[in-house]
């Protein structure tokens, strides 16, 4: 049986949307037609993966500065060579681990190497590319400082945008790279040309969502699950949550500082519940009661798995057209609730709209979104084209 390593900083429960989709590739697609060894940085692996592949656990991807992290895998040629010297293709989708290809396609220049890119690390250091704006350090130092606040971290990503293109160079070494969208792959393609012929476009697989119920509440309830991210657009979700003229109930999770925690109780009130980081089965339970998911991201979301889940529950994403936004919802009833990015009177129009249908005009278009969300992200597609990647010499 053909042998493929993944290597992979964080594996699930670790991780987010990507960390998700890596997880249900390996279960679900790899184990089932390869012998798979998985090399990460997570001690604790969700259990039933241990069941399917050989898991490795490596101390040296647990770095949380990159070009400490980078330093350490261009050094570790050894263990690299010991884990690959049996293997026939490796899948690198985490991505900090992008100079892997390189270190491993020295080793072994017969290897197949497939990167699965789940964002736009070879463009910026952030790995971030907002909506309408350019790849640059501009880029990676606004984001930096918006998102955590911190001068010095601001400071460090423009030194770290430098040092990035050392992710560009990795590149090179791939013979297949998977964009998770069309939108990602015409912008990685335009910022480094280089990859043109070597991109693949494939969804990630769907998430693993239990019969859900769809039992709208009374009151119109609304969802937000990015915390209190700046890219992810929390405080124009907040905006756009004031101006509504309608009784409504929004629930946020995710991480929100104390500062924001008490503007939302003097503005919202009770109208708003923070709850916080929670299991992702408990996010996905809110989505029986929710009328609609408020994403108002600024940044190019390459495959947006908050959106993809949303669909899947029959939920209405209120969102941006930024990134892989629009691709997802295209010829869905929710691609009418959609608004350009940065028209924010737009936004609350859309949810007002929202406000004032009936549960059972929700429960309609929820039959709907499932119906065709199904047919989009059929995983059937993704194991075809997945196989045939790494089966390939």
């Amino acid at each position: 049986m053909r042998r493929v390593v993944v290597f992979t900083k964080l594996f699930w429960p670790e991780g987010s949307g990507s960390g998700l989709a890596t997880y249900l590739i390996a279960k679900n697609i790899l184990s089932k037609y390869f012998d798979v060894i998985i090399v990460a940085g997570t001690r604790n692996p969700v259990p039933d993966i241990l069941k399917s592949c050989k898991y490795i656990y490596w101390g040296a991807l647990s770095s949380k500065f990159k070009p400490f992290e980078q330093l350490k895998i261009l050094a570790s040629f050894n263990t690299i060579r010991k884990i690959v010297e049996g293997a026939d293709a490796v899948y690198i989708p985490f991505h900090t681990l992008l100079p892997l290809a390189i270190a491993v396609k020295a080793i072994k220049p017969s290897i197949r190497v497939v990167l699965h890119l789940h964002n736009y690390q070879p463009l910026t250091f952030t790995s971030v590319v907002l909506a309408g704006g350019k790849p640059d350090i501009a880029t990676d130092v606004f984001v930096e400082l918006k998102e955590n606040r911190s001068l010095l971290r601001a400071i460090a990503s423009g030194f770290g945008h430098y040092i990035n293109i050392i992710n560009r160079i990795a590149l090179l070494y791939a013979d297949k790279i998977i964009c998770v969208s069309r939108r990602q792959c015409e912008i990685l393609e335009k910022y480094a040309p280089e990859i043109k012929g070597k991109t693949d476009v494939i969804y990630n697989p769907p998430p693993p969502m239990p019969p859900i119920e769809k039992r709208p509440s009374e009151t119109p309830t609304f969802l937000y699950v990015g915390g209190d991210s700046y890219v992810k657009g929390f405080p124009i979700a907040l905006w756009a949550l004031s101006k509504l003229r309608h009784s409504y109930k929004a629930y946020i999770t995710g991480h929100v500082s104390a500062k924001w925690a008490n503007l939302i109780n003097k503005l919202l009130g009770e109208k708003v519940a923070l709850l916080g980081r929670i299991p992702y089965s408990d996010v996905l339970k809110l989505h029986a009661h929710a009328w609609a998911l408020l994403f108002p991201s600024i940044w190019e979301e390459p495959l947006p798995y908050a959106v993809v889940e949303a669909l899947m529950a029959g939920t209405i994403p209120v969102a941006f057209a930024v990134g892989g936004v629009h691709e997802v919802v295209e010829n869905t009833p929710a691609e009418r609730f959609l608004c350009s990015l940065g028209e924010l009177e737009c936004l609350t129009e859309k949810l007002e709209t929202v406000v004032t249908m009936s549960p059972n005009d929700v429960v309609e278009v929820s039959l709907n979104l499932r119906e065709v969300a199904t047919r989009k992200f059929d995983i059937n597609v993704v194991k075809k084209a997945l196989i045939e990647l790494l089966s390939s010499d």
